[in-house]
């Protein structure tokens, strides 16, 4: 049994605003600089070398750079899956973003879920439906060290299911 996932082999993926809205969702906004495990972050979790301690951003700042980390998330993703040749749906192609966003390209082509997509058999265009399968249920067996990264691994799970 195969499943067809989207309309266009070559397409170049964007995410949509329910995609989006969902990384914002567990991402939350903070307009004063934090700690985290990567370094100090501020906004939607946007990282960079110029954020310090105590650093203060406005709203639409952190939507700005919010806007521009998903456009690179989106460049990510489209190339870790410009050699499947298959088609992806929106619905997987959000969650693949959200797992990009929040584990960085180097997390997602080097984790189980990623390698179980390469093994997964494709026929005219459509990844095997139980293949699939087997490969989204390795998001939720991913290695987890935060506690809110549970939910969202099961939430993107459900989500690339659809």
């Amino acid at each position: 049994m195969f499943l067809a996932l989207a309309t266009n082999i070559c397409a170049n993926y964007k995410m949509s605003k329910s995609g989006r809205e969902s990384i914002k969702k567990y991402e939350n906004c903070s307009l004063v600089a934090y700690w985290d495990s990567n370094g100090y972050s501020i906004g939607y979790g946007h990282h960079s070398n110029n954020i310090k301690r105590g650093m203060k951003i406005s709203k639409a700042k952190a939507e700005h750079l919010f806007l521009k980390d998903v456009k690179m998330v989106e460049e990510a993703a489209n190339r870790l899956l410009k050699d499947f040749n298959c088609k992806f749906s929106q619905a997987f192609f959000d969650g693949f973003c959200d797992l990009v966003y929040n584990c960085g390209e180097g997390g997602v082509k080097n984790s189980e879920f990623f390698n179980r997509l390469k093994r997964s058999r494709i026929k005219n265009g459509k990844i095997n439906s139980n293949d699939l399968r087997f490969t989204i249920a390795a998001i939720k067996n991913m290695k987890i060290t935060h506690p809110g990264h549970k939910t969202r691994r099961y939430e993107t799970h459900l989500r690339m299911l659809n």
